[in-house]
């Protein structure tokens, strides 16, 4: 597995961060009022740097730590419905 370089991982972070979360549903609550421009700074901050931190271990082929902690997460959200995966972006 090749290593990512930061600007690779911060350049993906970002993008992952605004494909799945800042163009969502999140985007009507904030434009709604429910949300302030600090709340979306503080949100989109973290989602950016989770991400990264995920591609970082990637990256380094850890997929034991990957694994380790993403069972804790999964077990978290076991009544949550399967996922339906979006792809209509990448076929247009």
């Amino acid at each position: 597995m090749t290593t990512l370089d930061f600007e690779t991982i911060d350049m993906l972070s970002k993008g992952i961060t605004q494909f799945a979360f800042r163009s969502g549903p999140i985007e009507e609550m904030h434009s709604r009022g429910k949300l302030t421009q600090k709340d979306m700074k503080t949100l989109n901050k973290y989602m950016v740097n989770r991400i990264a931190g995920l591609l970082t271990t990637i990256s380094k082929g850890d997929i034991a730590n990957i694994l380790k902690v993403l069972t804790f997460y999964v077990s978290l959200s076991s009544d949550w419905d399967s996922c339906k995966p979006d792809t209509k972006e990448f076929y247009l």
